[in-house]
C-alpha cells in the first residue's frame, strides 16, 4: 500500500513533536508547483512533501522556529524574481501565497483532525483563511468533510455551506457565494468576507486493471505515479504479489472473472482496463463493465478479437449504445508495439479522459 501525504503526516504526528505545515493556496505566473500542493517539516528538518524546493522551501527552514512560536497560522506572501524563478525551474518570476499552519502537541483538536484524515480515502478539508488585519493570532481553523456529508473538525463553515453538503456526492460542485465549485479543484473561496481554502485530498480516481500480466506490471506504476488510485486483479495468487506489483495501492485476489465487481464502488471518477489473459475472460469482464457507472471502460485486443467480443455481447442483451462506449483498441494511437509501449499509450489516453472529464 503506497503512502500518501497524510498518512506520512499521520507518522510524524504520533511522535508528539512541532510540525510545520505548509500548502499553497495561490500561485500567480510560473510556478513549480500547483495550489494545493503540501510540505510537512519538523524541528529535525526532516520533509514530506514539497512546494517546490529551493528558495521556497529554504524560508520555511529558516523561519521553523519563527512560526512555530507564533502558535497561530500565517499566510506567506512571496514574490519571486527571474533569478530566484529559475533556480525553481520556473520559466519566469510569479507570485505565491503559503497557508503556514504550526501543529503543535497542544493543538488537540487539529492535531485529532490531521490523525482522522490520515486514516480517510477521500474528503475535503476547509481552512477558515487568518484576517491579516486583525488584532489576535488565530490557531488553525479547519473542518473535514467526508464523502457521507460529516463533519469533523476544529471549525465548523458558515449553516449555509453545511446545508449544501449532502449535494455534493451527487452533483460534484456546490454553490459558495456567487460560484460554482468544482468539488476536484483547490481553491480560495470567498463569501460575505469570509474567506476559506477549499482542498479536496485523497485519490479521486481509480484505476482498475484487470488481469496482472506483463502489461499490468508496466501500467500499474504509471497509472499511480500520475496521480490515479490504483488496483490490480486477478485470479492467480502468485500473480498478485507485492513483488510483482511493488507499491501498488490495492491487489485484489479474485476467486474468478465471473464478479469482478460485486464488491467494488464502481462510479464516475473510475476507470476499468481490462488485460486479461484470454478471450473469454475479457468478453466476461467488459459485460460487467458496461453494467456500470464507470468513467472509461478500455480492452486490449486485435481488430478481430474486438468484432467477435462484441458480437457476442450484442447477442447477451449489450447495446449497441454501451459498446460506442468501450475504447478498444485500447490507448492513444502512438504505434506502441512492446509492454512498455502499450502501458505509456494507455496511460496517456486514462489523462487525456480525466482531463477532459475534470
Amino acid at each position: 500500500m503506497k503512502k500518501d501525504f497524510f498518512l506520512a503526516l499521520f507518522d510524524l504526528l504520533e511522535l508528539n513533536q512541532p510540525i510545520l505545515l505548509a500548502t499553497i493556496i495561490s500561485q500567480h505566473g510560473s510556478s513549480p508547483r500547483g495550489t494545493g500542493a503540501r510540505m510537512a517539516l519538523t524541528a529535525d528538518r526532516h520533509q514530506i512533501g514539497t512546494i517546490g524546493g529551493g528558495r521556497l522551501e529554504a524560508i520555511l527552514q529558516e523561519r521553523f522556529d519563527e512560526f512555530i512560536n507564533s502558535k497561530s497560522s500565517t499566510i506567506l506572501e512571496l514574490t519571486l524574481s527571474e533569478s530566484e524563478a529559475a533556480n525553481l525551474e520556473m520559466i519566469c518570476g510569479g507570485s505565491i501565497s503559503l497557508l503556514i499552519d504550526p501543529l503543535l502537541p497542544d493543538h488537540t483538536a487539529i492535531i485529532s483532525l490531521y490523525r482522522m484524515i490520515g486514516s480517510q480515502k477521500q474528503g475535503w478539508i476547509f481552512t477558515l483563511l487568518p484576517d491579516a488585519d486583525a488584532d489576535t493570532n488565530q490557531l488553525p481553523q479547519k473542518c473535514f468533510v467526508t464523502p457521507d456529508g460529516n463533519i469533523f473538525g476544529s471549525w465548523l463553515p458558515r449553516i449555509e455551506l453545511v446545508n449544501r453538503i449532502p449535494s455534493w456526492i451527487k452533483n460534484e460542485s456546490i454553490e459558495f457565494g456567487l460560484d460554482q465549485i468544482d468539488l476536484k479543484i483547490p481553491q480560495i473561496l470567498t463569501c460575505d468576507q469570509v474567506r476559506v481554502f477549499f482542498e479536496p485530498i485523497g485519490q479521486h480516481s481509480t484505476v482498475y486493471i484487470i488481469g496482472a500480466g506483463h502489461i499490468s506490471q508496466k501500467l500499474a506504476p504509471l497509472t499511480s505515479m500520475v496521480g490515479f488510485h490504483t488496483s490490480v486483479l486477478d485470479d492467480r495468487p502468485d500473480y498478485i504479489s507485492g513483488d510483482r506489483f511493488p507499491g501498488i495501492d490495492d491487489l485484489y485476489l479474485l476467486e474468478n472473472f465471473e464478479y469482478v465487481f460485486r464488491n467494488l464502488k464502481i462510479d464516475s471518477q473510475s476507470y476499468v482496463v481490462i488485460v486479461t489473459r484470454g478471450h473469454q475472460f475479457d468478453k466476461s469482464v467488459l459485460g460487467q463493465a458496461l453494467r456500470t457507472k464507470a468513467a472509461y471502460i478500455g480492452m486490449i485486443g486485435s481488430r478481430r478479437k474486438i468484432k467477435l467480443t462484441f458480437e457476442a455481447l450484442l447477442k447477451e442483451g449489450i447495446t449497441e449504445d454501451q459498446l460506442q462506449k468501450v475504447h478498444s483498441p485500447i490507448g492513444l494511437n502512438i504505434g506502441a508495439e512492446t509492454p512498455e509501449e502499450i502501458a505509456v499509450s494507455i496511460v496517456a489516453e486514462l489523462i487525456q479522459i480525466r482531463a477532459n472529464n475534470g
